[in-house]
């Protein structure tokens, strides 16, 4: 987040942080379409959303990615947007800290749940009617991460990947949470390249 005062650029130290998480490597990051298609498949699950020769391009792709890369080239997936909440209930689609929530998903990253931070993903086209409903004010300081999925992404929003919320994690200030979401991340991608990855049981939608 940044804002201009007396002609200078200011930008909040948390955003210079997750900035310099995410690294630089080669190539553009994906489109929202693909991102969610690789995030989809490394959660072990089928992609109906891109043709068969783009999902053979991106499985070679995946097969080359390290963690970190994946990190990158995933990064438009959604529009991140800090806020803070007045209701009791975000509506949200948990990730990152929130997805700990789920004791599997505890048992999976190694890490108890926390209640310091709300995290997770809703449509763009139900944004704002959420805002709406349920008082959500931006503020760089916020508790509140709300990924915003264009409606185009493929991805319906309707479930926990997995990969989404290890992606997620990685991105994380927190030094235990990071480490947690790139180990996960390179668990899958080794899966991946081992032709291990099978469909998995669809997580149910879980609401913040």
């Amino acid at each position: 987040m940044s804002r201009t005062v007396g002609g200078a650029l200011l930008v909040d130290g948390a955003s210079v942080h997750r900035l310099a998480k995410r690294g630089r490597h080669n190539g553009r990051p994906w489109t929202a379409a693909t991102a969610w298609a690789a995030l989809a498949l490394l959660s072990g699950e089928r992609v109906d959303w891109l043709d068969s020769w783009a999902i053979s391009r991106l499985r070679h792709r995946l097969r080359a990615s390290s963690a970190s890369e994946l990190c990158w080239t995933t990064r438009r997936r959604a529009t991140v947007h800090r806020m803070r909440c007045w209701g009791k209930d975000t509506g949200l689609l948990h990730s990152g800290v929130s997805a700990l929530r789920d004791p599997a998903m505890s048992e999976l990253f190694d890490l108890t749940a926390v209640e310091r931070a709300a995290d997770g993903y809703v449509r763009a086209r139900d944004f704002a009617d959420l805002v709406t409903t349920l008082g959500l004010v931006e503020d760089r300081d916020g508790d509140v991460a709300v990924r915003v999925v264009t409606d185009d992404a493929g991805y319906a929003v309707d479930h926990v990947l997995t990969a989404a919320v290890a992606v997620d994690m990685a991105e994380s200030l927190d030094t235990r949470e990071s480490a947690a979401g790139l180990r996960i991340l390179e668990d899958l991608l080794d899966a991946f390249r081992s032709d291990k990855t099978q469909p998995h049981r669809r997580v149910s939608p879980q609401v913040i």
